[in-house]
Parts: structure tokens; C-alpha cells; sequence
């Protein structure tokens, strides 16, 4: 059994949705009535998944309100962080029914793992008070077991922050400043545009370091913390930048993800995108898009750009007819009869075009 269980704890540790199974194998293992993995942040609420007994029908992943305060003993803290130990809970409670239910208090066995986020893991097995403490072998057996629950415990966090790292470095590429927040609006990570545009901003702060380089920040943490206690999936604001007034449109979304994801933090996205006119996309893109030739395509980039037509022929020494007559031919290619209507898709265009696009 005890490879199996090694087995399922690597297994959770690269995909969280595992961990239910996981910890119901090391309640087994314990000879006991429930195991919970509790996640304890910096700030904020934890988050948690937990076995169940066969008799009990509640979700594992959402067991007990009770769990939310499973590991705060500071005695379990000092004496749990190399070995499990033993202590005594308050009532076991698992899924509220009677089966469940209890006035008696449980034994539990407890370990706490930092992981490198900085959050605290606690995993804990417990019994109800009638079958008494855990003996020494059952201890040892735990102990043996707890250098994988480490390994695993951090495994599953740095995967989970790499995934925000992956997520906000893809927005990197396409010149949009971003970053990842927890639920408690503590600051995950941000690309490397966020830090270019608005000054070093360290991972781990509170948004209030982010918050200081725009005038309205009070409206923008209003917009965060409106997602993050469910009142709104997403919401788009205005901000500006106190240091050289640039106006940005923020947009703030909640991130989907397993409720039973319990080591990735990052719970809302944070996206800065500047007010102003987007780069006109290259030759290749428009040729590809509406077969344009070379010269149509220097056209419309050039009205893209600001330059009114007359200007245009000028500074080309192409003659306006001409010109005119380039405009027709991509007035029929685009589908379009308006020169305010082909600028506006050439707008749409533009605003993911580029890699290298500035932040």
C-alpha cells in the first residue's frame, strides 16, 4: 500500500484535481476517519480538500467549515515542521449530519510544510475520540511517508506559479503590461512590461505598491476586490498614470481554475492596455489578409498612421490620382466604402500585431 500511496502523492502533485484521491489513500494508511490537506496563505482564506468516510456523502473537496481553522494551532506550527505529531482537535465534524457529527473531541496527527510561495501547507489524519490516540507505529509510518509530502507540496506550487509566470509572460509578447493577483490582492507576478512601464514592483507585495502610480487607484481597487469576492466575473476601468499622465484601460478578470486546485494562488488577472493609437500592422499581414500590393499596403499603413491622402502623394511624388485609385482598390479588397470604416478595421488589426510591440 505504501508504494501505491507514494504512487498517488507524485501523481497529485502534478495534477491537483489528485489530491482528493491522495489524501483519501494516506487516510486509509493512517487508520483513520478523515485526512485534509489545508493551504494556509499569507493573507487571506484557505483553501483545502479532504477525505470522507464511506458512510459520509458530502463533497471531499468541500467537507467542513471547520477545516478553515485546521493548523492554525501555533503549537502544531513549532513542533510539525519535521515530523507529524499529535493533538487534539475540537469536535470532528465532516459533512454536518448526524453519521458525522460528533461532541467528542478527535485525535489528529499533523505535519506543516512550508512551500516556497510562502504559503503553509498542513496535512493532517484524524480519528474520532473513541478510537483513541495514535500509537508510536502509526507515527513512524508518517514520518517515513513526510519527505515525499514535501516534495510533492512543492512540486505542486512552483507548477502553480509557473503557470501564472507562463500567463503573464505570453502577454509580455504582445506589449501588454500584467499581472497576478491572489484572492486577498496580494501581488503574484507581474511580465516584464508592468515592471517597465510603472517602476519596480516585487512579487509578493500588496497591490497598494502597485496601486500608488495611478490617480484613480482607489477605483482599481474597488475593481479588484469586487472580483475577488465574487461580485463581478471581470471589470474594465479607466486608470492614469500619476508619473507622465499615460491614461491605461485596466481590466481585471477573475481566473478560472479546480476549486480543488489548493496550491495555485493566483485567483485574478490584471491587464494595462494604453490609450492611443496601436502600431499599423506590417506589409506581410495586410497582403496576407486582403491581397494587397506593396504600394496598397504603404497606404493604408501610411492612413493608419495619421497621414491624410493629399499629404501622402507629396511625400511619395506618387500623383493623387493614383493614389485615389490604390484607395478604391482597397476599398473593393476589404469590403469596405468608408475610409473611417477601413481604418477602424485596420485598428483591430493592430492591436495584437507584433511581437516586439513597446509596453
Amino acid at each position: 500500500m505504501l508504494e501505491s500511496l507514494i504512487d498517488r502523492i507524485y501523481e497529485a502533485a502534478g495534477s491537483p484535481r489528485l489530491w482528493v484521491d491522495a489524501i483519501q489513500w494516506l487516510c486509509n494508511y493512517a487508520e483513520s476517519d478523515r485526512s485534509s490537506l489545508i493551504v494556509l496563505p499569507q493573507v487571506g482564506t484557505a483553501r483545502w480538500v479532504a477525505s470522507t468516510a464511506p458512510k459520509c456523502q458530502s463533497n471531499p473537496a468541500l467537507a467542513s467549515p471547520a477545516l478553515r481553522n485546521t493548523g492554525r494551532n501555533p503549537r502544531l506550527h513549532m513542533l510539525a515542521h519535521t515530523k507529524f505529531i499529535q493533538d487534539v482537535d475540537s469536535a470532528f465534524i465532516c459533512c454536518g449530519s448526524d453519521m458525522c457529527s460528533s461532541n467528542e473531541h478527535s485525535w489528529r496527527a499533523g505535519t506543516a510544510i512550508q512551500v516556497p510561495n510562502g504559503d503553509l501547507a498542513i496535512i493532517t489524519a484524524e480519528r474520532r475520540a473513541e478510537r483513541g490516540p495514535y500509537g508510536a507505529g502509526i507515527l513512524s509510518r508518517l514520518d517515513a511517508l513526510r519527505p515525499h509530502l514535501v516534495r510533492a507540496c512543492h512540486l505542486s506550487a512552483q507548477y502553480g506559479y509557473e503557470r501564472a509566470r507562463v500567463a503573464t509572460t505570453t502577454l509580455d509578447h504582445i506589449g501588454l503590461p500584467a499581472a497576478i493577483l491572489t484572492a486577498s490582492g496580494r501581488i503574484l507576478i507581474t511580465n516584464e512590461c508592468l515592471q517597465a512601464s510603472h517602476g519596480r514592483i516585487a512579487s509578493g507585495q500588496n497591490t497598494e505598491s502597485l496601486f500608488r502610480n495611478f490617480s484613480n487607484s482607489k477605483l482599481l481597487h474597488e475593481a479588484i476586490s469586487g472580483v475577488a469576492d465574487g461580485r463581478s466575473v471581470a471589470c474594465t476601468l479607466p486608470v492614469r498614470a500619476i508619473s507622465d499622465h499615460r491614461a491605461f484601460v485596466a481590466h481585471v478578470h477573475r481566473i478560472a481554475k479546480p476549486d480543488d486546485d489548493v496550491f495555485d494562488a493566483s485567483a485574478m488577472q490584471l491587464i494595462l492596455k494604453k490609450i492611443g493609437a496601436p502600431p499599423a500592422p506590417d506589409n506581410d499581414l495586410l497582403h496576407v489578409l486582403f491581397d494587397l500590393t506593396p504600394a496598397e499596403a504603404r497606404l493604408l499603413r501610411a492612413l493608419a498612421g495619421g497621414l491624410r491622402l493629399q499629404i501622402y502623394a507629396e511625400n511619395t511624388g506618387v500623383q493623387a490620382s493614383t493614389v485615389r485609385s490604390q484607395l478604391r482598390s482597397i476599398f473593393v479588397k476589404t469590403g469596405t466604402n468608408r475610409q473611417s470604416e477601413l481604418l477602424s478595421i485596420v485598428a483591430s488589426i493592430s492591436t495584437f500585431a507584433g511581437s516586439s510591440a513597446s509596453c
